[in-house]
């Protein structure tokens, strides 16, 4: 019921209609987290834990719907990113981490990607961005990323920032929660952690991530595009992952969950990379982002060939 719920909110809600990326596949490679310490000078000290890499800008006469409309977008970050980035000093010196700033606010922040949402602000002028349709246009201005989300006027603009928070955004929280948690598995299958990794499957961040990523294909309309032999890849990952392996695991059967493991890898990399079927994904991932699944398996024992065998030999960032 509650993906059909899903389903339902996505195909009947407005705004949702893909609008002009610039260049192709931008909204996907834009460096919209980072890996840092956070917690420095407490007990609860972390490393390498996803922070924003951007911030919002928006101009103090934009429509008050845009405005509202930026929520959507912070609240989908929030559910990617583990922190805000924070510390002892940032609360010491009361200079708690802000997410949304006006355009002219951030002429002094000349190092921090943005993603600037309307028209009407001196940032669209000053980088002469013109919009002719709903648009995400992304440049670079020297090191750092510059998005630009909006329209030819408000209702426009707001198809775009719909589509950012609730359909890339949502998506690539949902796809990196999936994809970091399943390798987490296979070390916890490695150390017999079983309870753990069953926790793990169940989790709605971990491995049932992924169930977020298929009701926004559902919505958009993906799936119907799929073909027969798609579909059947799908439901073998699916009755592995959900069923089989949930099983294995009860039983603590590390050898079989292993092989059941890798097994669902391979459903992934047909997909992926275009295996027997045509490639689904059909950008390389940013490596910043993507490659914390390497410090992930090593913080568990695992070489990077205890996953990369056979068809899934095929690893890195170039094509």
């Amino acid at each position: 019921m509650f993906f059909l719920a899903v389903f339902l909110f996505l195909i009947v809600l407005p705004g949702f209609s893909k609008p002009f990326i610039d260049p192709p596949f931008a909204d996907r490679l834009f460096p919209y987290v980072r890996y840092e310490e956070v917690w420095r000078g407490t007990p609860a000290v972390s490393s390498d834990v996803a922070v924003p890499n951007f911030i919002i800008v928006v101009g103090r006469e934009e429509d008050p719907s845009v405005i509202r409309a930026i929520s959507m977008i912070t609240f989908y970050i929030g559910n990617w990113v583990e922190d805000a980035n924070v510390d002892v000093s940032v609360y010491r010196d009361k200079r708690f981490p802000r997410m949304i700033y006006t355009d002219d606010e951030v002429e002094d922040k000349k190092d921090i990607n943005l993603v600037v949402v309307g028209s009407k602000n001196s940032l669209v002028k000053k980088y002469g961005v013109t919009f002719e349709k709903p648009t995400i246009k992304v440049i670079k201005d020297g090191l750092r990323y510059i998005m630009f989300v909006g329209g030819r006027d408000t209702k426009e603009t707001l198809k775009a920032v719909n589509y950012l928070a609730n359909i890339r955004l949502a998506f690539k929280g949902g796809a990196y929660s999936t994809f970091f948690s399943f390798v987490k598995l296979r070390g916890m299958i490695e150390r017999g952690e079983f309870a753990s990794a069953i926790d793990l499957i169940k989790n709605p961040r971990g491995i049932s991530a992924c169930g977020r990523n298929m009701s926004i294909a559902l919505g958009m309309g993906v799936t119907r595009k799929w073909s027969e032999k798609m579909k059947k890849i799908v439901k073998k990952r699916n009755i592995i992952m959900y069923r089989k392996l949930p099983e294995a695991l009860e039983e603590g059967n590390k050898e079989k969950a292993v092989a059941l493991w890798e097994e669902a890898m391979k459903t992934c990399y047909r997909c992926h990379q275009g295996i027997g079927i045509p490639r689904v994904r059909k950008f390389v991932p940013r490596e910043d982002i993507h490659s914390r699944h390497q410090r992930i398996a090593k913080s568990f024992g695992l070489s990077c060939t205890a996953c990369h065998r056979e068809f899934t030999k095929i690893r890195g960032y170039s094509e």
